[in-house]
């Protein structure tokens, strides 16, 4: 007759008081805890970080767009940042509702401010009624302007006589016409 250690012994019959599986040791919730706190975290990468930004700043217009767009009866299908490497526009409007933003500077990377963003938002809701850049399109950005700024959407700096104009009114010459000098519209 064999007696339980004998029996549970790590083979030839020695006794033992443990399996071999039960000799492993497990560490404590807090142990776990302090070795994730040395494990150094990966700090985002600058692609990442720009990722996240770019998601930030088009939630954002997007949210200012549906605010904006059924105050003037407008309808767009989407906002969209516009593709890398593209910097003929700040932003540009499809017939079929499709708005995209240019949300960088061409030369630095660097997001554009938030009021420049604004007011391409409104300039590109403008043409969602006049595809053209007429006196009718012209008074209707300012309207759609005035309601960003009355909400506090558009805040342009202040301390340069430009500001009081729109950035988008002011690469046009009292014609209506796109300035020559400034290279057209943004």
């Amino acid at each position: 007759m064999t007696s339980d250690r004998t029996r549970r012994g790590p083979g030839r019959g020695a006794p033992g008081l443990f399996e071999i599986g039960e000799l492993q040791l497990h560490a404590t919730a807090e142990a776990r805890f302090r070795a994730l706190a040395r494990v150094a975290t990966r700090a985002p990468t600058g692609r990442e970080t720009r990722a996240d930004e770019d998601r930030a700043t088009l939630a954002q217009l997007r949210a200012r767009a549906k605010v904006l767009a059924p105050r003037f009866d407008l309808r767009f299908a989407r906002i969209e940042a516009e593709r890398d490497g593209v910097h003929g526009h700040y932003g540009i409007c499809y017939a079929d509702g499709l708005i995209r933003i240019r949300l960088r500077h061409a030369l630095t990377g660097r997001l554009l401010k938030e009021s420049s963003l604004v007011d391409t938002l409104c300039h590109e809701l403008a043409h969602l009624r006049h595809m053209d850049h007429s006196e009718r399109f012209r008074a209707l950005h300012r309207t759609i302007l005035d309601e960003a700024r009355g909400l506090g959407y558009y805040r342009p700096g202040s301390g340069r006589p430009e500001t009081d104009r729109p950035r988008q009114g002011m690469l046009f010459d009292e014609c209506g016409v796109a300035s020559r000098s400034r290279g057209g519209d943004p």
